[in-house]
């Protein structure tokens, strides 16, 4: 009878470690990797979940290109030449073109990956940015004091021709959609704060107005009609808009400071979800997953400023930098905190998550009577810290709600503690309150 309670005791035990210890801590889950140099990442492009290229900007060397084949886990040093690679586009693993520097500019052409790179085309004008829809098609935002104007290639860059002039600035960022709309290519490009837009393949362009004021310090349109862009970053009142009509009409999704965190760089991955780089000094990403109509964050290990680029709704990096960060699993769980009234009880509260049991997300409410620096945590029966929802936050007295969306956590079905620690900011008094939820995945 011994021997078998010892045996029961020891395969609950055993179940308990394998159902709640699936990771160790899964609050970030974009993860540190490392570069075979070292420097701040100009440029990245993947051309699928494998394969991709960066460049490296190195002091006193210039731009340094890199590839993977295996996902980013390794990278290998593949060019060193700036004078011509530095913002580059592949159009497939083997073909692809850049623009570098030399006494001018220059743009140059790669057919075998990347390993050697021959000029195309040289000017004097400094080309701002460019965008290939095909391996022959293409548009150039190029500058010349004081006028901005734009080059057509339809030839891989054996010729270009000037086809209008206005749009863009320095820097510049071009994207073209490669289908045509009434015969015509539709585009973006953003340039000195503006947006500009054409519908009949670069011949015009017309400036946008979101109805705001404050540079546009970034754009991404998933289709001709409908994109986002953030306005106004470094002035403290950034916003993030949304159009679905091609820029006649904004919407404002996210603004700061209403919200906690200030947005910069947003990369859109399909109509429901938008990831968004934030300067605010915290580890996070902001991600939407329902076209921006809430947002929650992620812990990206990216102190700050992160710029986003993904290949898929699954796979993707973010930099800032010389920091570089990739996850395959979306980025892992999504955690958002809302204010939902200032009244104040007598005492701290945190609440019961609803729904309890559950199977992808909860919410947990808890009360505040002070202004108090707020940590909130999830951790495993053993006291192992797996998730990190509220870190060392200040938040003003009134009730909140923290919604967790658990889709993308590897965490095993189990027994799980919540615990809520608010350091009262006036006295320094610390208060901690502990619960127990349950996961069904």
């Amino acid at each position: 009878m011994k021997k078998f309670t010892i045996f029961i005791l020891a395969l609950i035990l055993f179940l308990i470690a394998h159902c709640t210890l699936y990771i160790e801590h899964c609050s970030a889950q974009w993860y540190q990797i490392n570069l075979p140099v070292s420097g701040s990442i100009f440029h990245m492009q993947f051309i699928n979940s494998n394969t991709g290229w960066a460049t490296i900007s190195q002091s006193g060397v210039g731009y340094i290109l890199i590839r993977t084949t295996n996902q980013g886990t390794n990278w290998f040093v593949i060019y060193s030449d700036s004078s011509k690679v530095g913002k580059f586009q592949f159009i497939n693993d083997t073909l692809g073109y850049a623009i570098g520097y030399a006494n001018g500019r220059i743009i140059s052409k790669t057919t075998n990956s990347g390993y050697n790179w021959f000029v195309m085309q040289q000017t004097y004008d400094i080309l701002n940015g460019f965008y290939m829809i095909n391996a022959d098609t293409g548009w150039v935002n190029a500058f010349n004091v004081p006028t901005t104007f734009t080059l057509r290639t339809t030839n891989g860059f054996q010729t270009m021709e000037q086809i209008s002039t206005g749009g863009g600035g320095t820097p510049a960022t071009l994207y073209f959609f490669k289908e045509k709309y009434n015969g015509e290519y539709c585009g973006y490009v953003r340039g000195a704060g503006n947006l500009n837009k054409t519908t009949n393949s670069g011949y015009n362009w017309i400036q946008i107005n979101t109805g705001y004021t404050g540079n546009i310090n970034s754009f991404s349109f998933i289709n001709k009609d409908t994109g986002w862009v953030v306005q106004g970053a470094y002035t403290n009142s950034s916003r993030i808009l949304k159009t679905v009509n091609g820029g006649n009409n904004w919407v404002t999704q996210y603004e700061y400071p209403i919200f906690s965190y200030e947005p910069n760089y947003i990369f859109a991955v399909s109509t429901n979800i938008i990831y968004c780089g934030i300067l605010t000094y915290n580890y996070k990403i902001l991600i939407s997953t329902n076209g921006g109509n809430n947002w929650g964050n992620q812990l990206s290990q990216i102190w700050n400023n992160a710029i986003v680029y993904m290949y898929d709704s699954n796979f993707g990096y973010a930099w800032t930098g010389n920091q570089i960060v990739r996850t395959t699993n979306s980025g892992g769980p999504i955690t958002s905190i809302n204010k939902i009234s200032n009244e104040t009880t007598k005492f701290i509260n945190l609440k019961q998550n609803f729904p309890n049991p559950f199977n992808s997300s909860t919410t947990i409410e808890f009360d505040l009577i002070k202004t108090s620096i707020i940590d909130l945590k999830i951790y495993n029966v053993l006291g192992k810290e797996v998730l990190s929802i509220i870190d060392s936050k200040e938040l003003k007295e009134g009730k909140y709600n923290a919604n967790l969306d658990f889709n993308n956590i590897q965490l095993s079905s189990g027994i799980y503690f919540y615990k809520l620690i608010a350091t009262e900011k006036e006295k320094g008094r610390i208060i901690q309150i502990t619960k127990k939820l349950i996961y069904n995945k």
